[in-house]
């Protein structure tokens, strides 16, 4: 089962999105990469990221790695 690391935001650049496949990579400002899924995308209606978009996020870690959620754009 995942479990939120911690309540914190975490400020990042989109480094990638595929708006067909609905999930991305988040570069954190300490190197670190995390997932995003198009479901942890704050908003309403069509949400989308573009690539080099700051963000803000928490995170959540699985047996696959970190990922983004609770995702806003700045």
């Amino acid at each position: 089962m995942a479990a939120i690391i911690d309540t914190n935001r975490y400020e990042g650049t989109v480094k990638a999105y595929s708006t067909a496949e609905g999930t991305g990579i988040i570069e954190m400002l300490d190197g670190r990469e995390a997932t995003v899924r198009y479901s942890s995308i704050r908003g309403e209606g069509v949400r989308r990221l573009h690539r080099g978009a700051p963000v803000t996020f928490q995170l959540q870690e699985t047996r696959r790695g970190l990922y983004a959620v609770c995702v806003q754009q700045d």
